[in-house]
């Protein structure tokens, strides 16, 4: 066998060239990752500066908008600590003489809410007892409304008070009630009443009866199973009588002449007032279309 040399552990031809290229460009490469560096640093720190320039000056002032005004409540609680029922404003209790035995009881209140309404009961009180029966009323908002206690007989009290219980409040859906709520009530309660007259008793007439009439022409686009009338009469500015008429079925653009009747002569009549009495906001006193 023949004898060989090792080489194990010998430089080679290629480890001699790349070691003489490595000893004479070894200060070029340097350089050349020294400018690789600085040109990715110079990137980065652009970077960075632009980031900063961006969040400072341009996207940042919308976020830091927009994160304002998440922070702001959606809604305006203030509002809502404004816009709460209030408690509706009962004036002093009228007395009627309506004749011999006989007396009617009246009383205006009024809904300062205006987003809201209301129904009750309510009921007169004369020296700690309740006079008659209790009765069920409504008050639309922000409006005023006689109640009453008609043809009451018995001895007529020097003074009463009216008490309101089981009282039920209902917000006024802005979703429903459009455009709102002046609008939306105006349009359903557009009665027009014409032709008041007044007319007392005549003399030679057996049984005294004091009559007002007047015309009442539905100018909604509305008709009405029940359409309430509530009549005062005035003696300047004195109440001296009151009445409350229904018409049944009461259909959009029909007229109506109506009679309210008092079985009394009733003196000293300077004015009559007719006000419409519906609860609009309840679906059962509206006539079904095609009905």
């Amino acid at each position: 066998m023949a004898f060989q040399v090792s080489r194990e552990g010998q430089l080679t031809e290629e480890k001699l060239k790349w070691g003489y290229w490595w000893v004479t460009h070894k200060v070029q490469v340097r350089r050349w990752f020294t400018v690789f560096l600085a040109i990715v640093a110079f990137v980065l720190v652009g970077y960075a500066a632009y980031g900063f320039a961006d969040w400072y000056f341009g996207s940042g002032v919308r976020e830091r908008a927009a994160l304002a005004t998440y922070l702001q409540p959606a809604i305006d609680i203030s509002l809502f600590r404004r816009d709460t029922p209030k408690k509706p404003v009962i004036e002093p209790v009228s007395i009627l003489a309506t004749g011999e035995g006989t007396f009617d009881m009246i009383a205006r209140i009024t809904n300062p809410s205006k987003s809201f309404w209301m129904d009750f009961d309510y009921r007169f009180v004369s020296g700690g007892s309740v006079v008659g029966t209790v009765q069920h009323g409504f008050l639309l908002p922000a409006s005023s409304k006689y109640l009453y206690l008609l043809g009451v007989k018995g001895t007529r009290p020097g003074s009463a008070s009216m008490e309101l219980n089981n009282v039920s409040v209902h917000r006024v859906d802005p979703h429903v009630i459009k455009p709102d709520y002046v609008t939306w009530g105006r349009a359903r309660l557009n009665f027009k009443i014409t032709d008041i007259k007044f007319t007392p008793p005549a003399p030679t007439d057996p049984l005294a009866v004091s009559r007002a009439t007047f015309t009442v022409k539905n100018d909604t686009g509305f008709g009405y199973w029940n359409a309430g009338f509530f009549v005062m009469l005035r003696s300047e500015s004195s109440i001296v009588g009151a009445n409350y008429v229904v018409i049944t079925e009461l259909r959009a653009g029909q007229t109506r002449t109506v009679d309210a009747s008092w079985f009394a002569d009733v003196p000293g009549v300077t004015d009559v007032q007719v006000t419409p009495d519906v609860n609009i906001f309840d679906d059962r006193v509206y006539i079904p279309p095609g009905q």
